[in-house]
Order: C-alpha cells, then sequence, then structure tokens
C-alpha cells in the first residue's frame, strides 16, 4: 500500500495535467465551512508548518489540492534525493507544485508565496473578488506527516461582502 499511494497520485497529477479527470480516486479529507472560518489553519495543524496565505475576505480562491507524502528522513527516497538548502544541507521538508514539478520549495513562506501568485493567476488579481475552480496542486514531502490527500476549499458565502461580486456565492458553489 505504501508505494501504491504515490503511483495513484502520480496517475492523477498526469490526468489533470492533460485537463481530464482523474479515473482514480484515493480518498480524501475535503475542508468546508464559511468565509474566514479556519478551514486553511486546520490544514496547517495537519501539516505542523504555517504555508497558506493568510489575510481578510476569501483568501483561498482557488481549490487546493495537498498531497502529504511520508518520507523516512532526510535521505534518499523514493522520490529521489531532498533538495539543498542554501547552506547545502539537505532539506528534511520540501515541497513542489505540479505546475513547477522541477522547483523544489524548501523554504515554506515561499510556498505561500507561490500560492498566492498562481492564485491570483488563476482567478484574478482584483482584490480577492474572484474565484476559480480550477485546482492549485502541492505536494509536501516530509518525515512528519503521513500520506493523505487534503482539499482547501474557499469559504461558503451567502452574502457578498465589500467589492465581492454579487454571484459570490454561486461562483463558491461550483
Amino acid at each position: 500500500m505504501e508505494r501504491l499511494i504515490p503511483f495513484v497520485n502520480k496517475i492523477q497529477d498526469v490526468f489533470v495535467s492533460l485537463g481530464r479527470s482523474p479515473v482514480l480516486e484515493l480518498p480524501q479529507v475535503v475542508v468546508v465551512g464559511a468565509q474566514s472560518s479556519g478551514k486553511s489553519s486546520v490544514l496547517e495543524a495537519i501539516v505542523g508548518r504555517e504555508f497558506l496565505p493568510r489575510g481578510s475576505g476569501i483568501v483561498t480562491r482557488c481549490p487546493l489540492v495537498l498531497q502529504l507524502r511520508a518520507t523516512k528522513s532526510a535521505i534518499a527516497t523514493d522520490v529521489g534525493s531532498p533538495p539543498l538548502r542554501e547552506d547545502g544541507s539537505a532539506a528534511e521538508e520540501w515541497a513542489t507544485f505540479l505546475h513547477k514539478p522541477d522547483t523544489p520549495f524548501v523554504d515554506f513562506l515561499s510556498v505561500r508565496d507561490e500560492i498566492s501568485r498562481t492564485t491570483k493567476e488563476l482567478a484574478g488579481d482584483d482584490e480577492g473578488k474572484g474565484i476559480s475552480t480550477r485546482p492549485i496542486r502541492l505536494t509536501i514531502f516530509s518525515p512528519y506527516v503521513v500520506d493523505l490527500t487534503l482539499v482547501d476549499l474557499p469559504g461558503v458565502v451567502k452574502v457578498p461582502v465589500g467589492a465581492q461580486p454579487k454571484n459570490i456565492a454561486a461562483q463558491v458553489r461550483r
């Protein structure tokens, strides 16, 4: 089973890259709740790292599919050798994005910045008004997690606040 989960995750990534729905689905934990109710904070607590964007209003404007991959330690793993930090030492924990597969992120503040940048690219750079159904796919490798897929969704909104579009509730439901 330990070897099957990474294999199925890879198959899912290939299908998503091709713009198709995955043919195999593993169980996923999906975080659903009202806007600004702490869904992203729950995910950070599970991972044990702060890496998600913060702010007011709708911060999670795209689904975030977060694959956790347990590694034995900062030695060669089934995903290859861990990336190196700036000081030349092997990273114990790192992250990769499906849209940047050859760029390992060893600084989790950089992960936060990349999520924010990609969100603006997918949902628009309009002060957090728009949302997108296209997911951001992130994998975190760490000896402190279990193999698990988590999904962070935009918060449920019933009434538009501030400059949010009048149809924001319908956008979130999609």
